[in-house]
């Protein structure tokens, strides 16, 4: 089976005939305004590139704050459990926050005091930290019965008995007594 192709010429519209191609432009032979204009831009690239690092050579002076202004970590702790003693959790029978903001002062002293991701670590990875930071072992023990008895109160619904409950924010003392004067 074969196929004719066959091409039919059409006339151009209006009347006109096709037009040759346009010739190349013709281009000065005269380089001299091109090279000033590349220099210019280079310069001024140049120029940007050697002031950039010469800010990042001498950066801006930055406050540094006083450290006799900044409160030690056992400070802090002490000022959040004061506070959460006398908030009114317990008064209106509500366990789960103060149990909540108890474990989180707890965790925050243990994150300033020993620089321990204790925010963002599980009850055990914190214990095993605190004991690979040669925490002394009683202090783990009383920190893993509080943050324990945290836990069941935020996620098993446990409901202790409101002189238990008080009774957690002197171990959360205690843990930071014991813990504030030794060398981390």
């Amino acid at each position: 089976m074969s196929v004719l192709i066959q091409i039919l010429m059409q006339g151009t519209l209006g009347g006109q005939n096709l037009r040759d191609i346009k010739p190349p432009l013709e281009m000065s032979q005269n380089l001299l305004p091109y090279f000033v204009g590349g220099t210019v831009i280079l310069g001024f690239v140049v120029i940007l590139a050697w002031s950039y690092l010469q800010k990042r050579r001498h950066p801006l002076p930055i406050a540094v704050p006083d450290e006799s202004d900044t409160p030690l970590a056992h400070e802090v702790a002490y000022e959040k459990l004061a506070a959460i003693e006398a908030s009114d959790w317990l008064k209106r029978g509500d366990m789960e926050t103060y149990h909540t903001q108890l474990a989180h002062v707890l965790r925050q002293y243990i994150d300033a005091r020993y620089q321990i991701p204790a925010l963002e670590l599980t009850t055990t990875g914190l214990l095993q930290a605190m004991l690979h930071a040669e925490i002394a072992t009683s202090c783990v023990k009383r920190t893993q019965q509080l943050l324990t008895n945290c836990d069941m109160v935020k996620f098993a619904t446990y409901q202790p008995e409101l002189s238990e409950a008080s009774a957690r924010i002197a171990d959360a003392r205690w843990i930071v007594d014991e813990t504030k004067s030794l060398v981390p």
